[in-house]
Parts: structure tokens; sequence; C-alpha cells
């Protein structure tokens, strides 16, 4: 058991299953920072009202409540298997099933427990369940006012660690894209031993490119200019590691500028940041990735784009996803908005 510290840790965790050995994959990461947080784990079993009452919600009462009990005594007898399968006894573990709708109904339940970390494996539906549906991960992705742990792709754990694990921390300037740094320090200290987990800060920032030869002397200057801001910034925010909010966490703390010119580029940027780190003997790069979202929809979110979303459908490493706070999309740190009363601001919206 690690030694315990004042900051802040995950009290209540939470892991959506579908009934697949797939979802399952996510419960050793799930229990492994809950023993390191002495935290409790929630299981939730969601159970789509079509697949359990045919031809809901249209379906006699007589014969839609058996059909319902059914289902829900079949899934609560799943989650109890799961239980002792993967040998949860020792520690303090509820199970839920709800009916519904799966992303909305998670979202409820975190709400409701007062969760505050939710971790899973993407692409539980397969097929042309996940076509039609989409992906339950990216709804929550984009919506889940809870911190949102995915395993992706083709890596189905994050365990056994063999190094200490570093976390990439995806930064644009904002006060709302810094939402990310404190749920990202909890998950380096829980699955680190003390004081041996790592946070890279990366920030990004665009790189100005002119084709004019009398202009380049001036864009350089500028682009040179634009890196010691955001280099500063980085400095900043680490000093909130060593001797700020943050130090109690005992992390190392790393960060590097990473440039673009075309706004397309933003997600390949911190995808290739994320790879190529490294200081360890036969390691480089992160073991997850951590950003905010600020959970736009419709045409506001088709306009913007969201780099977060497009980060986690790329990104081979784990994601760690917080949705910002509903605050002005463009705020920024103190120094930062004094600093751009001069210049126009090169804050890029995840």
């Amino acid at each position: 058991m690690k030694e315990q510290t004042n900051m802040m840790q995950f009290q209540k965790i939470l892991v959506p299953l579908d009934g697949s050995s797939l979802a399952e994959e996510a419960i050793p990461l799930a229990v492994h920072i809950a023993r390191a947080c002495n935290a409790e784990v929630y299981l939730l079993r969601v159970v789509p009202p079509s697949s359990c009452v045919p031809l809901y919600p249209y379906a006699p009462l007589e014969l839609a409540e058996p059909m319902r009990e059914a289902a829900f005594t079949k899934a609560r007898d799943y989650l109890k298997q799961v239980v002792t399968s993967a040998h949860l006894d020792a520690l303090k573990v509820h199970i839920d099933v709800q009916m519904g709708g799966s992303a909305a109904t998670i979202i409820d339940t975190a709400r409701v427990y007062g969760i505050d970390l939710i971790v899973m494996r993407s692409h539980g539906e397969t097929g042309f369940t996940r076509w039609v549906m989409g992906s339950t991960a990216q709804q929550l992705v984009r919506y889940c006012p809870v911190p949102v742990l995915v395993i992706r792709g083709t890596q189905s754990q994050l365990l056994p660690l063999v190094h200490a694990p570093r976390i990439l921390v995806a930064l644009d300037g904002s006060s709302l894209s810094e939402e990310a740094i404190r749920p990202a320090a909890q998950l380096s200290a829980a699955l680190a031993q003390v004081g041996q987990g790592s946070i890279h800060l990366t920030r990004v920032v665009e790189r100005l490119i002119t084709h004019r030869q009398k202009e380049k002397d001036i864009v350089e200057q500028q682009n040179k200019a634009c890196r010691a801001e955001a280099e500063a910034y980085l400095h900043q925010i680490k000093e909130r590691f060593s001797s700020g909010e943050l130090a109690s966490f005992g992390l190392t703390v790393t960060g590097s500028v990473v440039t673009y010119s075309d706004i397309e580029d933003i997600t390949r940027r911190i995808i290739e940041e994320s790879s190529c780190i490294g200081d360890e003997p036969g390691f480089t790069g992160c073991d997850i990735i951590a950003m905010t979202t600020h959970g736009r929809h419709g045409f506001q979110h088709f306009l913007f784009s969201s780099f977060t979303e497009a980060v986690f459908d790329a990104a081979p490493q784990p994601i760690l996803v917080v949705h910002a706070a509903k605050t002005d999309h463009g705020s920024q740190s103190s120094k930062q908005k004094e600093t751009n009363k001069q210049k126009k601001a090169d804050v890029v919206v995840f």
C-alpha cells in the first residue's frame, strides 16, 4: 500500500460493462487505481430496453415486467461472477444494473453515485450495432462531466507496467486545457510507485509561415517570441508541481513545445510527441494522453471540430479525457491574458 499523502485521490471509480470479455479488460486497470487510492469500485451493466423486452415500449405490461426482471437477474448474476473471477473481493465493490441507452445511463449513474473517474475499454460494441448506435466511449468523451480513462485499440491492458508511467498532458495555453492537469497528476501518482510518476506537458503553438522574402525575418522573430512565451508558460506550470498546489503528488515533470503550420496537423503533432518522448533505456513514449474537451455538439462542433476527439480516434495509447467547465472558451491563464492584450492570442481550443 502506498504512503498516504494529502493530495486529492480518486474515491469512486466506475467501470461500465456490456457483457463482453473486451469490456472486462478495463477491470485490472480500474482495480490497480482503486487499490492505490483506497477507492470504491462500481461495476455497471446497462441493459438496452429492446434487448430484454421485445417491441419495447409497446409490449403489454404483464409480459414486459417478467422479461425485464429476468434480464436484470441475468445481468446481476453476470456482475457477481465478474466480481469473483476478477478477484475484487478485497475491495469495496458495488454492482448496479440499469436499463437505458448506454452513454446517457452511464453519465446519469456517475452523477448519482458521485463517481470521480470512469475507466472503460473502447469498442465494446462491434459490427452493425456500433455503426448504427455509435461508440459509447466516443459519446462519453464528448458529453461526460466526469473524467473518462479509455483503453484503446489493440492495447487490451495497460498493466503490468515495467517502467515508471508517463502521462502526456496536451495544453493550448488556456485555463480550460489546464483542467486536465490535476486528474492526470492523480492518475500518474496512482499508477506509479511513490515518487516515480511522471507528467509531460506539451504546449501546442502555431508556427507562422510566409513566402514573401521581405517578411521572413519579421515572421521568424514572431515565431521565436511565441516559442519563448510557450516555454515560459510551461515553466510556470512546472512550478506548480515543484512548490505549488501540485507538489504533494511527487511527480517528475518535463515539458516540450510543439508547433504546427496547418491546423489539420495538430492531432498528428500531439500523437507524434507522445510517441517520441523518453529518457529510460528501452522505453520511449507516453503511456497515456490527457486532454480536456469542451463537449461541443451540433453545428458548433462541426464548425470548430474537436482536437480531443481526433486524438481519441487516432492515438494508440489510452486517453484520459476531462470535460472542461462551462466558461469562456478563449479563457487563459492570468499571465497570458496580460500578455495577449498587445498581440493576437495563439490559443488552440481542443
